[in-house]
Order: C-alpha cells, then structure tokens, then sequence
C-alpha cells in the first residue's frame, strides 16, 4: 500500500555554528520592518524568522542572504534563485550556538515515489564584514542574468526634495525654493508624497494642484528652464478601497478599482492582500496592469515630462489566489513585480535617458530582483548616521563598488546635519529644507527644517566638497570591517588618489589615537584633510599609521608623490 508522508516544515540546509569565539556580528537581509539594521552585533538568545515573502499590512522580501562573522572568520548561507521564494531564514543564538537556514513552511503531502527540491543555495567562507559575501552573492546573480542596473551620469547629482513640506506641498512652494536650490548646485528636485489624489489614479489634488495636469507640467518645465531635473514620487501597484487612512490621509475609492475591481490580488484565504499602508495591491502578473503601469509611467515622463522616478514604499508582491485571474501558480504574482518595474525602467530611459529611477524599500533592504531596474539605490529612511553609513557600504557591494547610492535626506542623520557620514563613504547626498521661511508652513509641518544662514552656509560647503571630489562616481574599496576595526573606516580610490573617512562614532564624539592607511601602493603618499584644508604630513606605503584627534569625522585624501 502507498504511504502518503505529510511535511509541515522543510529545512535546506540548516547549518550549525559551535562556539565561535568572541563577540558575533550578522547581517540579514530579509526586509522585516521599517528602520530595522542591516547588521548589527548578534546577542545570546536572539532569533528571527526572516521571511522574505509578503507580509499582510507588513514589508517582506529583500535579500536572501544570512551572515555571521567574528574578528576572524565569516559563514555565509545564501539562496541564488533568479526569481523570489516565500521561504524563511531563520537565524537563532543561543550559548555557544549559532543556526542559519532556509525553510519552506507550508504543509504538503509527499506522494509515493514524488522528490522535493530545496533551493540552490551558496555556503562561503569570509573575513571581514558583509561585504564579500553581498558581492559574491552579485555576481552570482550577474551570472544568471540579474545583474544591477547602471547609473547614469545624472544619478550622482544631488537632490532637493519636497518631503520638508510634508504631505500638503504645494507648486509655488516648490517653485519659491527653486532659485535657492538652483543657487546651491542641488540638481533634482523630487515632487514626494501626496500631490495626488488617490492612489492608483494619480491625478493632481484640486486643493494642492488646482490647475491639475496642466499647473503640473508648468512646474516642471520651470524647473528645466533653470537647468534643473523634476522627479516624481508614485507607488505602483496600489489603489484606495475606502478603508484605512495614512498619515491622516483618510483613504477614499480609486475610480481605477470602481473600474477594474478584478485586479485585485487575493490571498489564499479569500481576503484582500493590503501591504504595510494597508492599501490594497494590483497583480503584476495580469497583462491588463501591466498595460496600467505603461500609460502611467508614459503620464509622467512624457505628458508631464518628469525626468525620472521615486518608487517609495516598495518591498514584495504576495502570491494571488484570485480566481478571476486563472493563474498557472499562484506565485506568478510575486514573481510578475519585477516585470512591472522593467516596464518603468525602460520606457523611462527611452524617454529620458539620463533619468534616475529610485527603489526606496522604506527602512529596509530592497528584493533583489528589482536591482536591474533601478539606477539609484537608497538608504531607505534611516535613522541614524550610523545606519546611512552601513546602508552605502550595504549597497556598494550589492550593486557594485561604483553604485550610485542615495545617502538619503541629510536631516535624517544624527543631528541633522552629518554631511560626513553621506559624502565621505560615497553617498550621493540629499536635503529637504524649506525656503523661504513662512509661519503659515511652519505652523501645518511636524517637522521644521528651515534653511538657516547657519545651515545654508554648512550646506554649501559640503555641496563644494562634494563636487571637488565627487566620491560617489569613485571605487569602494573593502579594506575595513565595520563592526571591528576602530575607528570604523572606509576607503575609496578617485581621481587617482585614495580617500578615507573615519568615524568616532556619534557627531560630536572625540577620537585620539591612532589611524591605519590601507590599500596603499609601495611609494610615498602625501595626506591632506581636505575638509579643514589641513596638511597631515608624509607617510610610505603599502600600510601607514598615522596618530590623530579629531571630532565627528576625519576625511583624508592619500596622493601619490
């Protein structure tokens, strides 16, 4: 008689790590929750699920990537599907033991004579912190044909973005900090969040924008009559069913889903799949979306004559169960979403070849089959200097050692106000300051980032900084562990010289002691602190120590004598 077997959980593989010594740092690369760290010391009694599918009013996906690693060695488990799985990696410490694994959590029945298979998976051995590792996981992927898209030149610019006035902006606001904007060298200028009606339909708000499209396209074209660039948040893939609210924002009917209520993805219970503003979600998989998603992007780079996007708030699709849409498996869905931003990326770069076309995971890493279409990674909303910090050497070798990084608003750094940590690790930097000064404004913001003499004058000089070294466009260089080596340090060759930023720790910390110069040839160096135009004497290569104090930050260029 045939024996039916039942399998409630498969593991494959799980890998065990016995009493590695000294302190454990891990990176995992699941997208869990908004403002979560990349990688982060790894305490006695921690343990995470990771699942990287769709969380229902949650984020979910990321990269299927789970590090560990000591002062000396490193253990990778990684999967290398081309395509997203709803499976979990489960990292767990307990005394003296470590558990990584990747796990397949939904019952089945094993048939009579029927195999299962597990994913592909890389288990690799490292030394250092997740950079090697993220890289080998890059190339792997290259090598099957998703690899990360190449930035254009635009993508190094700086930007200005609207967010300062919060959710209500308005056009002559925008337009009263252009010559401000224009004046301090900030390239783009993003339209962000709610300058439409609904979400799905897209529409200019009637109280915000009453002259609607034609008001819009006005700012726009104003915007390129000063030399600027226009940028324009949306995220597809959503519309409002009239339940919930966001922000204070209470949600209304999109007349896209008055019109297609069968787009819908439904979960396998029946109920709607909401994502983590609890907006209902579009299956990418249906060619009628799909067809959507091409006459919006058209909309707004060739009507309205955007030169590139802001894709906010974007993680996962859930798989559909929707009948109407009679798929072969229900996980076309998740797999259908990079599709979907394929059509914004190339209809955008015919359109708009020099675009930039952000992803932005809010606070979280971003799914990995999205990185070919998106030439601006970001930093995704973090919270501190540090997480900016991670986040680009994150980036850098997920994407490449020349990604073009969005170090995100620089308000959003410790004190508001650490250019250091944005520019000097090869972030492409960003602010959101209101100009000119009104109560009216101040009076409906939550937050007040007005452009002072003081901080007009900080930004200025970082900009000037920025563009004498522009050490975004240069070469990450992994010669430092972030979680070991103090103070933490990064490297970047340009412009034939090779730069350094250390950091105390937090903005207004004090280091003194001693500094080591990677990565140097056998040949004399000349350092200079090009920050505070400081010569810091001569030292000999291939490694070099030097003995400084400094506050905040240090960053140093090494040229060659």
């Amino acid at each position: 008689m045939a024996t039916y077997k039942t399998v409630d959980r498969v593991a494959g593989p799980q890998l065990s790590l016995n009493d590695w010594p000294g302190e454990l740092w891990t990176l995992q690369g699941a997208a869990v929750n908004w403002g979560q760290d990349f990688a982060f010391p790894l305490p006695v009694g921690f343990q995470r699920d990771n699942f990287l599918g769709h969380e229902q009013h949650g984020e979910g996906g990321g990269i299927p990537l789970a590090y560990v690693w000591n002062q000396q060695n490193g253990l990778a488990l990684m999967h290398i599907e081309t395509k997203p799985k709803d499976w979990f990696m489960p990292v767990a410490s307990q005394h003296g033991r470590v558990t990584l694994a990747f796990e397949q959590r939904q019952p089945f029945t094993l048939q009579p004579g029927a195999t299962l298979q597990s994913l592909r998976v890389i288990v690799s051995l490292h030394h250092g912190d997740f950079f090697e590792p993220l890289a080998l996981y890059r190339d792997v992927l290259m090598a099957q044909g998703v690899g990360p898209a190449q930035p254009t030149a635009e993508c190094f610019e700086p930007e200005w973005c609207s967010w300062g006035y919060e959710f209500d902006v308005q056009p002559g606001e925008m337009l009263g900090v252009l010559p401000k904007a224009t004046e301090l060298g900030l390239t783009w200028l993003t339209l962000d969040d709610r300058w439409f009606d609904h979400y799905g339909d897209w529409n200019p708000r009637a109280d915000t924008f009453p002259g609607g499209g034609t008001q819009l396209r006005a700012l726009v074209d104003e915007i390129h009559r000063v030399g600027g660039r226009a940028q324009i948040w949306w995220y597809p893939l959503c519309v409002e069913d009239g339940i919930g609210r966001w922000d204070g924002y209470v949600y209304g009917y999109s007349d896209l889903l008055r019109q297609h209520p069968d787009w819908l993805i439904l979960n396998a219970d029946g109920s709607i799949a909401r994502n983590n503003r609890g907006l209902v979600m579009l299956c990418p998989a249906l060619p009628d979306v799909q067809e959507h998603i091409r006459q919006t992007t058209l909309k707004f780079v060739h009507e309205w004559d955007f030169d590139g996007h802001k894709l906010d708030n974007i993680y996962t699709a859930p798989a559909c169960y929707n009948p109407a849409h009679h798929p072969a498996r229900p996980e076309e869905a998740t797999e259908a979403l990079a599709e979907a931003y394929r059509l914004i990326f190339e209809i955008t770069r015919v359109h708009k070849p020099n675009s930039v076309i952000q992803i932005c995971p809010c606070g979280t890493p971003i799914t990995f089959s999205l990185l070919p279409y998106t030439d601006q990674t970001v930093t995704a909303d973090p919270t501190s200097s540090a997480q900016i910090r991670q986040r680009v050497k994150f980036y850098k070798a997920l994407c490449g050692p020349r990604a073009a990084v969005f170090a995100d608003h620089v308000e959003l750094s410790d004190h508001g106000l650490d250019f250091a940590s944005e520019i000097g690790v090869g972030g492409v930097p960003s602010t959101k300051f209101i100009w000119p000064d009104d109560p009216q404004v101040r009076a409906r913001l939550n937050e007040v980032w007005t452009l002072t003499p003081k901080r007009e004058a900080l930004l200025q000089r970082w900009l000037l900084i920025y563009r004498a070294h522009r050490l975004a466009e240069g070469e990450y260089l992994n010669l430092y562990d972030l979680a070991f080596d103090e103070p933490e340090a990064h490297a970047i060759r340009a412009n034939g010289k090779l730069y350094y930023a250390f950091y105390a720790g937090a903005v207004a910390q004090r280091y003194h002691g001693p500094i080591t110069l990677r990565g140097l040839e056998a040949r004399a160096y000349h350092v200079h602190d090009y920050v505070n135009d400081r010569d810091l004497g001569a030292v000999q290569g291939p490694e070099a120590t030097l003995d400084v104090r400094f506050s905040g930050a240090l960053l140093i260029e090494a040229i060659p004598v």
